[in-house]
C-alpha cells in the first residue's frame, strides 16, 4: 500500500481518475488522447491504460484559460501557453534550433562548444572559433575550492558552482560597477572555464583543476574529470555540451531571466540558475535515474522495476519528455552514440534493450537524462558527474537568455491570485 507521500507523486492516473479530473466522458478523453493533449501508456496484460497527471492538469488549465487572464498565466506556468517571446531557441520535433541551427546538425557539423556558446549569445556561426583566453585563477578562488573539497562538493556539486561564481562576481566590484562595466561575454568565458575547473570536484581527484592556456573547454574537461584523452571521448562530450547548451524556459532558464529582469549582474543571473537546478526535480533527476539503473541489471531486472512503477501509478526515470511526444531528439543521438562505442559492455547493452522492450511495450520514449546518464556510464564517470556537465553545458544558453531580458527592458513579475485557506477537516 502507498504512503501518503507516494500517492501524492504519483505520475499516472486511470481513466476514471483522468475523466473525474477533467470532467468529460470516455469518448472526450479519447479524443484528447488522440490528439496529442494527453499521453497515455500501456500496462501489459491489462486493456486499460494510464494517463500523465501533468498533461491533464495543463489540459484542464486550457479550459479554465476561458475564465480570465489569471488563469492563462497559471497555465503558461506549467509546459502551457508561451509566456514570452524569444529569438534564441525554437523547439523543433528535430530538438532544440540555436539562432535557426539546429543543434542536432551542429554536433555533426564538428563545431566547437565555445562556437555553438558565441552563437547562442551574438547570433553569429564561426566555426574557425578558438579556444578563449584562460585567466589566472586568484588567491581567494583557490582558498574558496580548496574550502568546497573540505567540504565534499562533489555531493553538493551545483550549489558549489553557485557559490564560485557569486565570488568571481564579488572580484569584479560592485553591483553598480559591473552593470555599469558591461564585460557580459568576458565574464561569462570565465565563468564557464572556472565551472570546467570546476568539475574536478567529480573527477578522481575530487579537487579543483584550473584549465591551463591553450584548451578548450572539451580538453580541460577531460583533464578535470581524468579522462583519457581519446578523440571518441572529446567527441561525447562536446556532444553532450552542445545538445544542453539551451532548450526553452527550465526553471533555471526562468530563474536567470527573473533575475536580469531585476537589474542583476551577470553572476547573480547564473547563480540563481544553478540554485533553481540544483532541486530534486531538475538536477537530481539524474540521480533518480541513476537509482533505477542500479548496477549491474538485466533488461528483465529494469523491466520488472519500470513495471511496478507503472503499477503504482509513477513515471519511469529518464522517458517522456512534454515537449517531444513522438521522441526526444537529443536523446537518441546521444544514445546512438552510446551504443556505437566499441564494446560498451554487459551493462550498457542490457540498457539498450531495456530502452527498446519500453517503447515496444509501453510507448514510452527516452528523453535526455536517462541519455546523458547512460553516457557518463560509458564514459566511466561518476554519477555526479551528469549534473556537472549538464549545466556547464546550459550555462551557455542562460547567458543569451540574460542578454535577452536586458534587451527587453521588462520586470519580470506575475501576480498572485488569493484563493481562501481550506478550513481543516473536523
Amino acid at each position: 500500500m502507498d504512503t501518503p507521500d507516494k500517492a501524492l507523486r504519483r505520475d499516472y492516473a486511470s481513466a476514471a481518475e483522468a475523466m473525474k479530473i477533467l470532467n468529460v466522458r470516455q469518448q472526450t478523453l479519447y479524443a484528447y488522447v488522440s490528439r496529442g493533449w494527453i499521453r497515455s501508456v500501456a500496462q501489459p496484460g491489462q486493456k486499460d491504460k494510464l494517463y500523465l497527471r501533468d498533461d491533464l492538469t495543463r489540459v484542464g488549465m486550457r479550459s479554465l484559460a476561458r475564465s480570465g487572464h489569471g488563469a492563462v498565466a497559471a497555465s503558461a506556468m506549467n509546459w502551457g501557453e508561451p509566456i514570452f517571446p524569444t529569438s534564441i531557441t525554437e523547439i523543433t520535433e528535430q530538438g532544440p534550433r540555436y539562432r535557426g541551427h539546429l543543434a542536432a546538425d551542429l554536433v555533426r557539423s564538428g563545431a566547437s562548444f565555445e562556437a555553438v556558446a558565441e552563437l547562442l549569445w551574438t547570433g553569429e556561426l564561426n566555426t574557425r572559433a578558438k579556444a578563449w583566453p584562460v585567466r589566472r585563477p586568484s588567491a581567494e578562488l583557490v582558498r574558496l575550492t580548496e574550502t568546497l573539497t573540505s567540504l565534499q562538493a562533489r555531493d553538493n556539486v551545483l550549489e558549489s558552482f553557485a557559490l564560485v561564481v557569486l565570488l568571481l562576481g564579488m572580484r569584479r566590484g560592485s553591483v553598480a560597477e559591473r552593470l555599469s562595466q558591461g564585460k557580459t561575454l568576458p565574464a561569462a568565458r570565465e565563468i564557464m572555464q572556472t565551472v570546467v575547473a570546476c568539475c574536478g570536484f567529480v573527477g578522481a581527484a575530487q579537487s579543483y583543476r584550473p584549465m591551463q592556456r591553450g584548451e578548450s573547454v572539451v580538453t580541460g574537461l577531460l583533464h578535470a574529470l581524468a579522462m583519457p584523452p581519446t578523440e571518441e571521448n572529446s567527441e561525447a562530450l562536446r556532444a553532450m555540451l552542445i545538445l544542453m547548451a539551451d532548450h526553452e524556459l527550465p526553471p533555471g532558464t526562468l530563474g536567470a531571466r527573473v533575475v536580469a529582469s531585476a537589474g542583476g549582474t551577470l553572476h547573480s543571473c547564473l547563480a540563481s540558475a544553478l540554485c533553481a537546478t540544483s532541486g530534486v526535480d531538475i538536477g537530481r533527476m539524474y540521480e533518480r535515474v541513476e537509482d533505477f539503473l542500479g548496477q549491474g541489471r538485466t533488461k528483465a531486472a529494469l523491466v520488472k522495476r519500470a513495471h511496478k512503477l507503472h503499477a503504482q501509478g509513477q513515471s519511469v526515470p529518464g522517458f517522456d519528455h512534454p515537449l517531444y511526444p513522438k521522441g526526444d531528439p537529443r536523446a537518441a543521438q546521444l544514445l546512438a552514440m552510446v551504443f556505437a562505442r566499441e564494446n560498451p559492455g554487459r551493462d550498457l547493452r542490457a540498457i539498450s534493450r531495456f530502452i527498446d522492450e519500453m517503447r515496444a511495450s509501453a510507448g514510452l520514449l527516452p528523453r535526455q537524462e536517462l541519455a546523458l546518464v547512460v553516457m557518463a556510464r560509458a564514459l566511466g564517470l561518476p554519477r555526479q558527474a551528469t549534473a556537472a556537465l549538464f549545466v556547464l553545458g546550459r550555462l551557455a544558453g542562460w547567458v543569451a537568455h540574460v542578454q535577452e531580458q536586458r534587451a527587453s527592458g521588462t520586470l519580470l513579475r506575475p501576480r498572485a491570485k488569493f484563493v481562501k485557506p481550506v478550513p481543516p477537516a473536523a
